[in-house]
């Protein structure tokens, strides 16, 4: 569908160039014109040459030499189309963009998944706000150290153990519910009506880097439910082996950084976040994949993962090399002792310990070879087996 130029111009208009990158890489100055280092990957830079004008809406870089507007920026750093880029800077705007003529085909727009999304979130959100501290989901952030400010900041929510609390209310509301089932939310009952996926869960909203819910990821509270985390399931906003947790948060602080810290899970992220190791994301439950390594290449060619001291974290660690390297990136690693994950290690050591491991992280393949040569015996035979198994890495 084709919208006026007019309608472009309102929406270009409607939003500032300056808050966007400002999401992307740090912007210095005042008046109408701002410097930062380039955010653009290839163009790694350690002296800011990005210039981003307030009054004309562009930027420029001296070094790379690319310029544009907003729907430019958005196109080449976050790969979005033109039509992608305005519903984007529409929705963050709060204008409606006309609906397509219908052409006798059944069809949803992203925007309206984001929009029932963004209802959940809200909707947990608020549940969460209105229990009593001696509910276990309170104390289970208490328990983890978690502060009010962090828990507003992430927009965690809580889904409750009745059957169908966010059945009733998208129902209430008129949210279509065929939707709300494609995002996983709801499920229809043999009978009449629906019954919620996610139930008496510690909610959290996996947001895009232009800061639309996607999915969600939900922890359990009792030690007989399973699974211990529920994601949302593939739908047509989200892709688990595509997505990182807490990207939005962390993208301005890895560029600022040079550097990506890759964990596990969601609550190590947002541990490490509060305590100031804030170019931070985390996997959803899936080994690290071609995709995701190509997400981060976007923002640095530095990456730290972060792995458990024992058997799974190893084999996490291999696993993770391939893709690692069909993107050009070479990782560092870093492994904690088999006993502690990233929140207690911060807890028990502080984060300025975690942060000096981080600084002297080894690159993971040599760790892995490391790790392959323990009890090494230098015969024909084992450096047979040696060999092969590091061919396919060296490929």
């Amino acid at each position: 569908m084709r919208y006026s130029q007019d309608l472009i111009e309102q929406i270009r208009d409607a939003n500032n160039i300056v808050e966007i990158i400002g999401q992307y890489t740090e912007l210095k100055g005042r008046g109408h014109q701002y410097t930062g280092l380039c955010p653009f990957p290839d163009h790694n830079e350690k002296s800011p040459s990005f210039s981003v004008s307030e009054g004309k809406q562009l930027y420029h870089c001296f070094g790379c030499k690319k310029s544009g507007n907003l729907f430019t920026f958005l196109e080449a750093h976050d790969g979005m189309s033109f039509m992608d880029a305005l519903e984007f800077l529409a929705r963050r705007a709060g204008i409606a963009l006309p609906e397509p003529e219908d052409d006798g085909k059944e069809k949803t727009s992203k925007t309206t998944y984001f929009r029932i999304n963004k209802f959940a979130a809200a909707f947990y959100n608020r549940k969460l706000k209105e229990l009593p501290e001696s509910h276990p989901v309170k104390e289970y952030l208490n328990k983890r150290g978690l502060t009010e400010a962090i828990v507003d900041e992430m927009k965690l929510g809580y889904a409750s153990e009745e059957w169908s609390t966010l059945s009733e209310m998208f129902e209430s509301k008129g949210v279509p519910m065929v939707d709300a089932e494609r995002l996983g939310l709801v499920k229809p009952k043999k009978t009449v009506g629906h019954f919620d996926l996610f139930r008496h869960r510690l909610m959290f909203p996996i947001l895009s880097q232009q800061e639309d819910v996607v999915g969600f990821g939900g922890r359990v509270l009792d030690k007989e439910q399973k699974p211990k985390y529920l994601n949302s399931p593939e739908s047509p906003v989200f892709a688990k082996g595509k997505t990182f947790y807490a990207l939005n948060w962390a993208a301005k602080h890895i560029r600022n950084k040079d550097r990506a810290v890759i964990v596990e899970g969601y609550m190590d992220s947002i541990a490490l976040y509060q305590a100031g190791i804030q170019n931070v994301v985390a996997t959803l439950g899936t080994a690290l994949t071609e995709d995701h390594a190509r997400v981060i290449k976007k923002y640095t060619s530095q990456v730290v993962l972060m792995f458990d001291g024992d058997f799974a974290g190893q084999t996490a660690a291999e696993r993770s090399l391939v893709p690692m390297f069909a993107q050009g990136l070479c990782p560092l690693a870093v492994f904690l002792p088999e006993s502690l994950d990233p929140d207690d290690y911060v807890k028990k050591y502080g984060a300025e310990a975690l942060q000096a491991k981080i600084d002297s992280a080894p690159e993971l393949f040599i760790s892995v070879i490391n790790e392959w040569l323990k009890d090494f015996k230098s015969t024909a035979n084992e450096k047979l087996i040696f060999m092969e198994r590091v061919a396919p890495y060296l490929k």
